[in-house]
């Protein structure tokens, strides 16, 4: 174990799980819109692509995201959260209704459920936020894992602002300019909050499941700031008529490009004898961002909207749900290992607790589902339904594997 973290801090294993166990459901919703409209995603602008995506983003990615901040936090930042057993469940229900409530509004033009969903949902990340706020005080700032943990969290607010205006311009009518907007939200999400918040936990937990060399140190001092800077510069920018969108997009896909390339560099040198199916997936979630950065600067200078939706599909499937999936089969089984062990409970290995076999081939599903989203992108019906029935398969077993991993520990500790 990394003995620079500080894992007598860690939270009851109940509140990160819960999270991850309900995000899964969302996923499988993703996947079943998908069956019932399969040509979703002809364009990023229809109603059901709307709701897809903030079910996989506010859905799958916060919810994820969030539970594994209230881990992370204590044991990395070394944030005080006294309250997270009480606070972590109203968060989990604030966020998973506001999800649900938000992709309903948007795929039925549904005013009162965008409302409601927006609320909620600002109303999960305020508490969450104010939470990790006060816990952090004191903790020292510098470079790497604790500052970029905090811009990410800037960003975390900067993207839920954002979204409410453009609830607000879709419900109420608020004079804003929705292109300019929309783009904004989608930025700061992808990047602002997704990407810092990916690196920030990567600087600690590549090196530490995957048995690599550590980043390099002007990578994890200076990426997430000059990442954060470029984006303020770019949001300044766009909000100009005359700014040419091409550029900012491609000086920020450069950004996104440095880190995964940086990524890729360092598990080609682990020391593991044979890397698993958690590493080749991160392997393919790094590739995909690669892929999602070159088809989102074809996009800034394209009419076509294939490049959008094939950003869109590379980025928050084959990057974020690829990496978020990798990890978890590492973090899961970890965290239940370490709660016995605290507990002085004879723990089974980390093999046992998530065996092989089942994860390899549930992370071959999420491969497979990754070309069949591309394909579905083109409108072609056939493709969408075949496309949504993979998606709620891979989330499904997802699901399914981490119940059973959980059982494990279950069993350990009614065994003791």
């Amino acid at each position: 174990m990394n003995p620079t973290l500080s894992y007598e801090a860690t939270p009851p294993f109940r509140v990160p799980l819960s999270f991850f166990l309900l995000a899964c459901l969302f996923g499988i919703a993703a996947g079943v819109l998908l069956v019932i409209e399969p040509r979703a995603l002809v364009s990023r602008w229809t109603p059901a692509a709307l709701a897809m995506t903030h079910l996989i983003t506010t859905g799958f990615m916060l919810l994820v995201m969030l539970g594994a901040l209230f881990q992370v936090l204590p044991v990395v930042v070394g944030a005080r959260l006294p309250a997270a057993g009480r606070v972590a469940p109203a968060v989990l229900v604030l966020c998973g209704s506001g999800a649900a409530s938000l992709s309903w509004g948007l795929g039925t033009a549904s005013t009162l459920f965008m409302q409601a969903g927006g609320g909620l949902l600002a109303a999960a990340i305020a508490v969450f936020l104010a939470l990790a706020g006060w816990g952090s005080r004191g903790c020292a700032d510098g470079a790497g894992s604790t500052r970029d943990l905090r811009l990410a969290l800037i960003g975390l607010a900067i993207t839920t602002a954002l979204g409410v205006m453009l609830v607000l311009a879709l419900s109420r009518g608020l004079a804003v300019p929705i292109l300019q907007t929309t783009n904004l939200h989608a930025a700061w999400g992808w990047l602002g909050w997704g990407g810092i918040l990916l690196a920030a936990t990567s600087w600690v937990v590549v090196p530490m499941f995957q048995i690599t060399p550590p980043y390099p140190p002007g990578l994890k001092r200076y990426w997430a700031a000059l990442s954060f800077a470029l984006l303020i510069l770019w949001s300044i920018a766009a909000l100009a008529a005359d700014a040419p969108q091409w550029a900012g997009t491609t000086l920020l896909a450069g950004s996104a490009a440095a880190l995964a390339l940086a990524t890729l560099g360092l598990l080609r040198r682990t020391r593991r004898a044979s890397p698993d199916a958690s590493f080749r997936t991160l392997q393919l979630a790094m590739a995909a961002f690669l892929g999602g950065a070159l088809c989102a600067v074809i996009a800034s200078i394209s009419a076509q909207p294939w490049w959008a939706m094939g950003a869109g599909v590379l980025v928050l499937h084959g990057g974020f749900v690829s990496a978020i999936s990798a990890m978890l089969y590492k973090i899961v089984p970890f965290l239940a290992w370490l709660h016995l062990t605290q507990a002085r409970i004879k723990a089974p290995n980390m093999k046992r607790l998530s065996p092989d076999s089942p994860v390899r081939r549930q992370l071959l599903l999420h491969a497979l589902t990754l070309p069949a989203l591309l394909a579905a992108a083109s409108g072609n019906a056939l493709a969408g339904g075949v496309a949504g029935t993979l998606l709620a398969a891979e989330f499904t077993w997802l699901l399914i594997n981490l119940l059973a991993t959980t059982a494990r520990w279950r069993r350990a500790q009614a065994g003791h």
